[in-house]
């Protein structure tokens, strides 16, 4: 056992005993996990260059203490007077992924999981932040994703001047005056599933920002389910299982899927996290498809394009 998860067991003897089990985790790449007691997780940040990411996900704790929906965070320490790493103390939970029961569930129990996961995201959502611009941040985002496309020639001429068009539609379809806390990262793997019940995990890219935000990965998820599974799950995704999802959402949840321009925002979205992609990895056609539907989807209402 190393000097660093001895000196966190020490500090926080009253919590876990002078004896406690204690069995490293094996999975994650930024993060170093251990199993104390069977009963909390201790998550250390043992790569320095997360450690923003790390103090959002507390931070998101904090903002939601009565939310029985996420793991109890039961200490955080961000000073590293005493350990040298930041860390977290929170509540083991037990269960599965969602992503390897939703192929087995009936379509009510589907639809009792997702009356929760809205109930999570209100939760999250009642946290209030203080307003940005969020065409400019979505827009610089953009530009700088559609000049290293230009640069390496990724569309043509017709193709750019679509992208264009788009983007000058962000101004009208973006604007935004409530901004909230969101999980910024919500597909089946950051859920847990045990006897009908749920919970949310990884927290490290929540973000303030308008409401349907958090709809970005969750809805692009729901379109295509295999791009979010692990290896092991992907066989099991089948479009039809995931295809009353909105619908739910809609029932549970009316005031996220009635924002002005939805489908456009969403769009606008796909269309950066598509590009993305795309410039760092141009030999995949499929991306190029992507970008250019989201496209047509803003603009459709002037023209039809891409048939």
């Amino acid at each position: 056992m190393d000097k660093t998860i001895k000196s966190i067991l020490k500090q926080n003897e009253s919590l876990f005993g002078s004896n406690p089990t204690v069995n490293k985790i094996n999975v994650g790449f930024t993060n170093t996990l251990y199993n104390v007691n069977d009963l909390f997780i201790i998550k250390i940040c043992t790569d320095l260059n997360n450690e923003e990411k790390f103090k959002k996900e507390i931070n998101f704790y904090n903002s939601n203490k009565d939310n029985d929906l996420i793991p109890k965070l039961y200490f955080s320490s961000t000073d590293k007077d005493n350990v040298p790493y930041m860390y977290e103390i929170l509540e083991k939970i037990d269960g599965v992924s969602l992503y390897d029961v939703w192929h087995k569930l009936e379509e009510l129990e589907r639809k009792a999981i997702i009356k929760q996961l809205c109930e999570a995201m209100k939760r999250f959502h009642s946290n209030k932040g203080t307003p940005y611009d969020w065409v400019k941040r979505t827009s610089d985002l953009f530009l700088t994703l559609y000049e290293k496309a230009k640069t390496l020639n990724l569309f043509t001429v017709e193709e750019l001047a679509l992208l264009n068009e788009a983007y000058l539609k962000f101004p009208t379809l973006l604007k935004s005056d409530e901004f909230v806390l969101v999980h910024n990262d919500l597909h089946f793997d950051n859920i847990f599933y045990k006897e009908g019940s749920i919970k949310l995990i990884d927290f490290e890219r929540s973000v303030y920002a308008p409401k349907d935000f958090e709809l970005d990965i969750l809805y692009r998820m729901i379109r295509k389910p295999w791009k979010f599974a692990s290896e092991e799950n992907e066989q099991y995704t089948k479009l039809s299982d995931y295809e009353n999802i909105m619908s739910y959402i809609e029932k549970y949840y009316p005031e996220l899927i009635h924002t002005e321009n939805l489908y456009k925002r969403l769009a606008i979205y796909d269309i950066v996290y598509f590009l993305k992609q795309y410039v760092n990895a141009p030999q995949y056609g499929e991306l190029k498809e992507d970008v250019l539907k989201a496209t047509e989807i803003v603009i459709s209402e002037d023209k039809k394009v891409l048939k």
